[in-house]
């Protein structure tokens, strides 16, 4: 039995003697990856910016309920502005700056100022070879102010106001 098993090693070891030897030798030649990024930022829905009520002629200013505008921008992207619509016959304006934007408007007759005020920047993560990593998020405060004495326009019910932020980067 051990002649045999003798005999087969033997015939193996030749057989495997024959066979040509794999080929050891590579060639490389590296390459790029490119790629254009275009940076944007995007915007959460923003609540509503509420007064409240408003009684004619009352002494006092009334600050409206603030509202926050949440951005989600490129990792690192700078020069992020912000500015209110400047759409005529509501008598507003809009200025851009990277800390507030301000505007102002009639609503129901009453004049009222909005600010924009920037926070701080949350910065994303970068991206790995095991993540995707994420955007930067900045928040912006959009607060109201309507000065008080202001006679105003008869209505009834909630009165409705579209505006618009913009942001500009």
């Amino acid at each position: 039995m051990s002649k045999l098993l003798a005999t087969l090693l033997t015939s193996f070891t030749l057989l495997v003697a024959t066979i040509p030897a794999a080929n050891a030798a590579i060639a490389t030649q590296p390459f790029n990856v490119t790629v254009t990024l275009t940076s944007t930022c995007t915007m959460a829905t923003i609540g509503d910016l509420a007064f409240g009520t408003y009684t004619a002629f009352q002494t006092t200013a009334l600050a409206a309920t603030s509202t926050t505008a949440t951005l989600t921008c490129t990792r690192g992207l700078t020069g992020v502005t912000a500015n209110f619509d400047t759409t005529a016959g509501i008598l507003s304006t809009g200025l851009a700056a990277a800390a507030t934007a301000s505007g102002a408007g009639v609503i129901a007759g009453l004049n009222y100022t909005i600010t924009a005020t920037a926070g701080a920047t949350t910065a994303g993560t970068a991206a790995t070879s095991a993540s995707t990593g994420s955007a930067d998020s900045r928040p912006y405060t959009i607060a109201g102010n309507m000065p008080g004495s202001q006679a105003g326009t008869a209505a009834t019910g909630v009165q409705t106001q579209i505006r618009t932020l913009t942001v500009n980067y």
